[in-house]
């Protein structure tokens, strides 16, 4: 799992956020950590489908929906407009 402003060769990002805090809340938020600390997304722990992307992506627009409830989103789009 990372975050960041660019994506490496071969790395397809399936979420944006404002910034870099945002990002680690939402990662935090939305992923376990293994027993060396690492997060990892569920969805993509098998199989890295478009169909597990899509649903990793579904399940971080959700955790950033509760960032908005929470007033901790700094991002300049509201979550209604990432909807559409």
């Amino acid at each position: 799992m990372r975050y960041g402003r660019s994506v490496p060769e071969g790395f397809l990002p399936v979420y944006s956020v404002g910034d870099e805090e945002e990002a680690k809340a939402l990662i935090s938020l939305c992923c376990p950590r293994d027993l060396a600390g690492t997060f990892y997304a569920r969805e993509l722990a098998h199989e890295q489908t478009l169909e597990n992307l899509e649903k990793f992506s579904d399940k971080l627009h959700d955790g950033h929906a509760r960032l908005v409830e929470r007033g901790l989103c700094r991002c300049k789009i509201s979550h209604e407009e990432k909807a559409k």
